[in-house]
């Protein structure tokens, strides 16, 4: 009996599509943004220069605490920044803008894309571009995915309406545990290296992880210029590898 119109081997079919269909969309895309690399920035060129750049934002409560850690000690970074965020503390946003930070999107809502279609995937995208540029009258330069993780639809919109994709190459956090400023600042300092770009929160992660990378950045900083590292904006560090 052949098995060419059988429902069991069309459905298995079906399925092992849909399944390759579905790794491509996320797996696939993460491994070329993430693993290969293409399109997507993880570190500038290999000089003696490293980006401090903020997640999860702003936050009316320690964002204005980072902002002010980082003028006392004339650092400018780069910030992703939420659109739902944005919406509810536009005060804020603004506030970083005009202390010269860079300006990155971080989605809408910080849903994780693997959970999203293509439509939704776009919607986050396009929704904390709008909230970011409603607020601060200019379109965000960077675009970086909640978690650091893709999916096609995301990866291709942010390329399409000319934001930079960007991820790091430093994290100071523990994915499980918080970490406390002491380790933060020593896990930074001795893990960066030319070029780095390094992932902090003023909003998010643990709920201790805003506080402890306030209290993290003066020494985080003084060790890093001790490294002889120069503490500069993305659009520094990045430009020093066209």
């Amino acid at each position: 009996m052949s098995t060419l119109h059988d429902p069991a081997h069309v459905g298995l079919g079906v399925a092992t599509v849909a399944l390759a269909g579905a790794a491509a969309y996320t797996l696939g895309t993460q491994t070329l943004a993430g693993g290969l690399r293409v399109g997507v920035v993880t570190c500038g060129a290999r000089s003696p220069m490293v980006s401090l750049t903020f997640d999860d934002g702003p936050d009316p409560e320690h964002t204005p605490r980072i902002l002010d850690a980082l003028a006392s000690a004339a650092v400018q970074g780069a910030f992703f920044m939420v659109g739902r965020q944005v919406d509810a503390h536009p005060a804020a946003a603004r506030a970083v803008a005009a202390a010269g930070h860079d300006i990155g999107n971080h989605t809408y809502g910080h849903r994780h894309l693997w959970t999203l279609g293509p439509g939704a995937s776009i919607a986050e995208v396009d929704r904390g571009a709008a909230a970011i540029a409603d607020a601060l009258g200019a379109a965000p330069r960077y675009f970086r995915p909640p978690w650091g993780t893709f999916n096609w639809a995301a990866y291709v919109r942010a390329g399409q309406i000319g934001e930079v994709r960007v991820l790091w190459s430093v994290r100071s956090e523990g994915w499980l545990a918080a970490a406390p400023a002491a380790k933060m600042a020593a896990h930074v300092v001795g893990g960066a290296h030319p070029g780095a770009i390094v992932n902090l929160h003023d909003r998010g992660g643990h709920p201790s992880t805003p506080a402890a990378t306030t209290a993290a950045l003066p020494e985080m900083i003084a060790g890093l210029r001790r490294r002889g590292f120069e503490l500069v904006p993305l659009r520094v560090l990045l430009a020093a590898t066209a």
